[in-house]
């Protein structure tokens, strides 16, 4: 069987390349707006941890639980949907810990993460008395968030490390 093809007409054949020139212009704008604003994004500051208490109990790993206070120095709220990772206490490793919740994060405002840290007991209850006596421990913390606006939201890179004495960082003046 034969089949006739007819030529476009000349509003048919300009239409096709100018919706494409347009959906790139609007990509191309739509990739700068997203890449500006995130360049100017700083990074949550860490206040203090507050209401440390312990969930499930267990002969070789426990849950604890605890509030873990930030400042937002940024002018644009946000919402963090998970965050997860790994954390250690003068290079032990403690376990690994996850904010499961819904986190409304404040324009230039302080926030609470509630955290559950899965702990291996041992290595915790063996560097706790030697924490104790020195009054100023180093926090490692490495993991990811999902933080976003809207329907917008991306992966960003958790990291913190830093010494912090134990009267602050327990809230205790």
């Amino acid at each position: 069987m034969y089949m006739k093809s007819y030529p476009l007409n000349d509003n048919q054949s300009r239409s096709a390349p100018t919706l494409f020139l347009i959906s790139s212009y609007l990509v191309a704008l739509f990739s700068f707006l997203l890449l500006s604003s995130c360049q100017s994004f700083q990074a949550p500051e860490f206040r203090n941890v507050d209401n440390i208490r312990l969930g499930k109990l267990g002969k070789n790993s426990s849950s604890i639980l605890a509030d873990v206070q930030y400042y937002n120095p940024n002018r644009t709220r946000l919402k963090l949907k998970s965050a997860k990772g790994e954390a250690w206490m003068d290079d032990v490793y403690l376990g690994r810990f996850e904010v499961d919740s819904l986190v409304e994060i404040p324009a230039m405002g302080n926030f609470s993460l509630p955290v559950k840290l899965d702990a291996d007991m041992g290595k915790v209850l063996q560097h706790s008395l030697t924490a104790l006596l020195s009054r100023e421990v180093r926090i490692r913390i490495k993991g990811t968030a999902r933080v976003g606006k809207s329907f917008f939201y991306i992966n960003y890179p958790i990291e913190y490390e830093g010494a912090q004495k134990l009267d602050q960082l327990l809230n205790k003046k």
